[in-house]
């Protein structure tokens, strides 16, 4: 998921390997949204879904079930009977539904494992206190996580679903033989080199996809690169413009992170004022980008689609700027549609795709009343984490490129027609994972 984002823009790039195809970008007046098919060519997924129009309300709230945490015992195997302390830095799905969540409490993080029969799993990740910022999930149901581990520094590995783990790939060879090219800098703090992976992600094929900030050679951006089957590390998107100054930087970011729609993956100029902070991979082998940008008048945020088939499609919300500027209030029952892509207001963090739709955080803040949100019959332990839980607006976007809120919670997921939401008490430091169901 994205974290700690502030976004004024959505784009869509679909690339696939070296080549690209572009096709004849949607209208202006009802751009398609990033990643989604177009309105007049819905996904197999989701082909019967009957678009509301604007205003309606669902006449019952679907009812928010809660599926792990609020329980009483810190060592619980049954995930109801949980208590979860800490929280969530991200929330992946494996194919067979399940859930895994990157944990972190008093700087200790974990990964929690809860499968569809309620069974928990509790794997310690000691060694990912300076990474393990976020996981992917492969087909086989590992996790993927980026970890410290004695000499193999920032090293990402593989836990398997028996919770044995190998190293997968360490930063240096990730890079090695770019074009020169290494780590880059950072420039808010010591300078020294990053050497993070910024983002990654599995295909539908195992192969790790992963998005690094490089420089050398005069140069500085992001790339996206994979893993290949024979071990072979290929760029597949990205290329490092000339770097001058960190103004000039600035000055060309807010051109990279909204390529034009006949840009070719490789050809695609980024800066050293932009990162890749999330990948995400569809059933259809597509993958989705979060960008954030700094550019003269801010931070920006867009978001790219990379996908199989090669065409592009480009989605631009509106330009919000200045903390009033936060759009329409959240709507008082889930699910209400409240316009489209183009109203959703800033993103703030919190990115998810699957089956043809988008699930994205924004900066609204909840209604007063949430019991709306939270329809259900919940135990003490839940309902004391509900009733305190704080967290953002969750903005679905459906394939027509409307929007409704869906849910109010810290983290979250698409998987299976339900969104998966993480609520968190920030006081008690508690927190339950909870699903709703997705209107047809």
């Amino acid at each position: 998921m994205l974290r700690l984002l502030t976004t004024t823009v959505a784009l869509t790039l679909v690339i696939t390997g070296c080549s690209v195809t572009s096709t004849d970008s949607p209208s202006s007046d009802h751009p398609t949204p990033a990643g989604l098919p177009s309105s007049t060519q819905p996904s197999t997924a989701h082909s019967s879904i009957a678009q509301p129009t604007k205003g309606t309300t669902p006449s019952v709230a679907p009812l928010f079930e809660i599926v792990a945490g609020g329980g009483t015992e810190a060592d619980a195997k049954q995930a109801l009977d949980a208590k979860i302390l800490g929280a969530a830095w991200d929330v992946e799905f494996a194919p067979d539904g399940t859930a895994n969540l990157l944990i972190n409490a008093d700087d200790h993080k974990r990964l929690e494992r809860i499968r569809p029969d309620g069974t928990r799993t509790v794997v310690p990740l000691d060694q990912a206190w300076r990474m393990g910022t976020e996981i992917a999930v492969g087909p086989d149901g590992s996790t993927y996580v980026d970890l410290w581990i004695g000499t193999k520094k920032n090293t990402i590995y593989r836990i398997k679903p028996d919770g044995s783990r190998e190293p997968v790939i360490d930063y240096d060879t990730a890079l090695s033989g770019f074009d020169g090219l290494g780590n880059r800098p950072t420039s808010e703090t010591t300078g020294e080199p990053t050497r993070k992976f910024t983002a990654f992600t599995v295909d539908t094929d195992g192969r790790l996809v992963f998005a690094a900030d490089v420089s050398g050679a005069g140069k500085a951006g992001a790339v996206v690169r994979r893993i290949e089957a024979d071990g072979t590390v290929r760029t597949i998107a990205g290329r490092p413009a000339d770097f001058t100054t960190a103004a000039a930087a600035k000055a060309a970011t807010p051109a990279a992170i909204r390529p034009p729609a006949d840009t070719r993956a490789l050809d695609w100029t980024t800066t050293a004022a932009m990162h890749i902070d999330e990948l995400e991979t569809q059933p259809d082998g597509t993958f989705t980008l979060g960008i954030e940008g700094v550019g003269s008048s801010g931070v920006d945020f867009s978001v790219l689609a990379i996908t199989a088939s090669g065409t592009v499609n480009g989605l631009a919300a509106s330009q919000l700027t200045g903390s009033a500027s936060f759009g329409a209030p959240v709507a008082e029952t889930p699910f209400t549609r409240e316009g489209h892509i183009q109203a959703i207001g800033v993103i703030s963090y919190g990115m998810s795709a699957a089956d043809g739709l988008l699930a994205v955080g924004t900066t609204q803040e909840p209604p007063q009343d949430t019991s709306q949100y939270y329809n259900g019959k919940y135990t003490p332990g839940q309902r004391a984490i509900l009733d305190k839980a704080r967290g953002k607006a969750i903005r679905l976007i459906r394939p027509d490129g409307s929007f409704s809120t869906a849910a109010l919670g810290a983290d979250f997921a698409l998987h299976g027609g339900y969104l998966y939401v993480v609520c968190r008490d920030f006081l008690a430091n508690e927190l339950v994972l909870g699903r709703v169901k997705i209107p047809a």
